[in-house]
C-alpha cells in the first residue's frame, strides 16, 4: 500500500493525542502485569494476585476499546447519544461494530526504506496476535476471574491456569499493539500508531491517506 500524510488532516489533534494516552496507560498496566509476573510484586496469595494481574488486563481491554471509541468518536455518538458515560469494552464493541465494522486495531510490521530510513510500508501480521474472538475470551476469563467464587457453583475458578497463560495472552496484546492501524470510517484514512518510538519512547500517532 502506497500511503502519504495528509497536509490537512481530517483527524483533530484532540483525537490523536486521546489515543495516545489511552496507548500510554496500556503500557503503564502492562509493566504492572509484567510486575507480578516477574515477582517483583505480589498480593500475599495466589487468589488476589491473580485477581489483580486481571484487574489489570481487563483495563488494557477496556483502553483498547476506548481507544477504538476515540478514533470513532463522530460515527459512534450516532449510534450511542450519552457515551461519555460508556465503560464496559464488549458493550463499546458491539456499538463500534455497527459505527465501523473495520475499527479493530490491524498489527503489522514496519518495512524501512535503506536509503531514506522512512517507513514505506506497513505489513500485516496474520497470526500470534490478540483476535477479536481473542478479546471477548479474555475479557469474559478476566471477569470471571474478579467475581467472587459461588461455593455452590459446579465449575470453580482456574487461577493458577490463567495466571500460566498469561504470558501468552501479554505477549498477543503487544503483538497487537506494537504497530498498528486503525481505519477510520472514511476508506481512505487509517491512524498509524507506534507504541515506542525510537526518539522517545512514547506512543506516537498519525494520520495517513491513501493514494488511489
Amino acid at each position: 500500500m502506497n500511503i502519504k500524510a495528509e497536509r490537512q488532516p481530517t483527524t483533530s489533534t484532540d483525537i490523536l493525542n486521546k489515543y495516545a494516552n489511552c496507548m500510554e496507560e496500556i503500557k503503564k498496566r502492562t509493566e504492572v502485569v509484567h510486575g507480578f509476573l516477574r515477582h517483583e510484586l505480589h498480593a500475599t496469595y495466589l487468589q488476589t494476585t491473580v485477581e489483580s494481574i486481571c484487574l489489570q488486563i481487563r483495563k488494557i481491554l477496556e483502553l483498547i476499546a476506548l481507544a477504538s471509541l476515540v478514533a470513532n468518536k463522530s460515527e459512534y455518538e450516532k449510534h450511542r447519544k450519552n457515551f461519555q458515560g460508556d465503560w464496559n469494552a464488549k458493550r463499546i464493541l458491539k456499538t463500534l461494530d455497527k459505527a465501523n465494522p473495520k475499527f479493530y486495531p490491524i498489527p503489522s510490521e514496519q518495512v524501512i526504506s535503506p536509503e531514506t530510513g522512512k517507513v514505506v510500508e506497513a505489513i500485516p501480521i496474520t497470526s500470534g496476535y490478540l483476535s477479536r474472538a481473542d478479546y471477548e475470551d479474555l475479557y469474559d476469563e478476566c471477569s470471571e476471574i474478579l467475581h467472587a467464587s459461588n461455593p455452590f457453583s459446579s465449575v470453580q475458578q482456574e487461577v493458577q491456569s490463567f495466571l500460566d497463560n498469561t504470558p501468552e495472552w501479554m505477549q498477543k496484546i503487544r503483538v497487537l499493539l506494537n504497530h498498528h492501524q486503525v481505519q477510520l470510517i472514511d476508506k481512505r484514512v487509517q491512524l498509524w500508531v507506534l507504541m515506542k518510538a525510537k526518539s522517545d519512547g512514547k506512543v506516537h500517532v498519525y494520520e495517513f491517506m491513501r493514494i488511489d
